[in-house]
């Protein structure tokens, strides 16, 4: 029988899906350094965790080979003859504290088959045939390179549900080939049924009414746990590899689609209420908030709340907007008709610190000949921090000389000897001059 006949006619579908998919992810991450990034992260992690697992297995595992169980190594390398596979994996068993299972990998470049302490044991209690396709199963990941292709399009564990997707038809192909090069098809079953309830129980088993669940435990719950896993469903691969094997007495059990679909429409309706709910409950939120800011809190303001309103209102006063400009002129004519020198804004910035903020030393010398105080703090700097945190050394001087007093707290906590790191006046000076 040929490799394409033994593969599951939903195994290429799925990979090539993936493969498209990844490689698209890649050629982005090539075009973007924050994606190279992200896949050498990846990449590190994943070879590090694997490393760390696979290195624990070879250094406390027990390896198979002519000295060391050497029935079962023999079977191992008959089995690695009949499949084809030149080099024959190293096999090792572990203690699986009652878990029953096996799986293969590479390590450093060489293909890896691990048993657990379960699975081997059948081999001494008269169960060859089953082990036999638990060890061809495997080996069988190796010889279609399973490991190398899981690695190739791990971007398209994105795309959620499709990296489970193809890792079930990989399962379902391994375990047709498994079963047709040890040619027992009964062997086969009766392994899978191990997997499920153990080597004591498997032989009291009613296949039938095992197989009958895949129709009446079909609902949301369990198609949902079925997707989201690397395996499908025992009693399906049961039956699968039934069929596939021609075995007289395997049925034909289907899920039952219908509840599945009413289980899903449900799921999607719970998933639709929740999200109105929580839009409306956003919306009465926001609504409540601006009642609060809008409404009439605001409007029984008293004459005095009024008056403070207006003294730090967001509109900049005819000196600011001139100081902001750079116009000198227009600043010469306010200064000479009065204005208020020391109006603040609403986050109590006067027009000196405006000039200050601009850099601009001859506006700033004419507001301070002026009269404008040269210890003004707005909400984030006195004049000498602010003119600090711009390093304009120039303005910081000509403050100085206005009286500007460097140890002056504005109301981040910092002083303009905190900021310069002295501890003097004299120091200062130094520094800005």
């Amino acid at each position: 029988m040929s490799s394409k006949e033994l593969t599951s006619n939903r195994e290429m579908p799925y990979f090539v899906i993936s493969v498209i998919f990844s490689l698209l992810l890649y050629i982005l991450a090539i075009v973007s350094l924050f994606g190279i990034a992200i896949l050498l992260i990846l990449f590190v992690f994943l070879l590090y965790a694997n490393v760390v697992m696979l290195g624990s297995i070879r250094g406390n595992g027990i390896r198979i080979s002519e000295k060391q169980f050497p029935d079962v190594y023999a079977r191992v390398v008959s089995l690695s003859e009949k499949m084809n596979i030149k080099k024959v994996p190293d096999v090792f068993v572990i203690h699986s504290e009652g878990a029953f299972n096996a799986f293969a990998t590479r390590f450093l470049g060489r293909n890896m088959v691990v048993i657990y302490s379960e699975v081997f044991e059948l081999a001494r209690e008269r169960g060859e045939g089953e082990l036999d396709f638990i060890i061809a199963h495997e080996l069988s990941h190796v010889k279609r390179r399973h490991v190398w292709k899981n690695i190739l399009i791990m971007p398209a564990q994105f795309i959620p549900f499709l990296s489970q997707a193809y890792s079930r038809s990989c399962e379902y192909t391994c375990d047709r080939e498994a079963a047709y090069y040890i040619q027992n098809g009964m062997a086969a079953k009766q392994a899978l049924t191990i997997l499920g309830v153990g080597k004591k129980l498997y032989s009291e088993v009613n296949e039938d009414a095992y197989l009958e669940q895949i129709h009446t435990e079909s609902n949301i719950a369990v198609w949902l746990s079925e997707v989201l896993s690397s395996h499908p469903l025992l009693p399906k691969r049961i039956q699968a590899v039934g069929n596939f094997m021609r075995i007289e007495g395997t049925p034909n059990y289907y899920s039952n689609s219908s509840k599945i679909a009413l289980g899903v429409g449900a799921l999607i309706g719970i998933f639709f209420v929740c999200y109105i709910a929580v839009i409306a409950l956003f919306a009465a939120g926001t609504l409540t908030y601006a009642s609060l800011f809008s409404g009439s809190v605001f409007n029984e303001l008293s004459p005095e709340e009024d008056y403070l309103s207006d003294e730090y209102s967001l509109t900049l006063t005819p000196l600011m907007e001139a100081v902001s400009d750079g116009d000198e002129e227009k600043v010469n004519s306010l200064l000479s008709s009065g204005i208020d020198i020391e109006e603040m804004d609403s986050e109590r910035t006067t027009a000196l610190h405006y000039a200050i903020y601009a850099g601009n030393i001859a506006i700033a010398e004419k507001l301070l000949e002026a009269g404008a105080n040269p210890n003004t703090s707005d909400n984030y700097s006195n004049t000498l921090t602010a003119a600090l945190e711009y390093q304009n050394y120039e303005m910081a001087a000509l403050l100085y000389e206005y009286g500007a007093d460097p140890k002056i707290v504005d109301p981040q906590g910092l002083s303009a000897l905190n900021m310069l790191e002295v501890y003097s006046e004299e120091e200062f000076l130094d520094i800005i001059r």
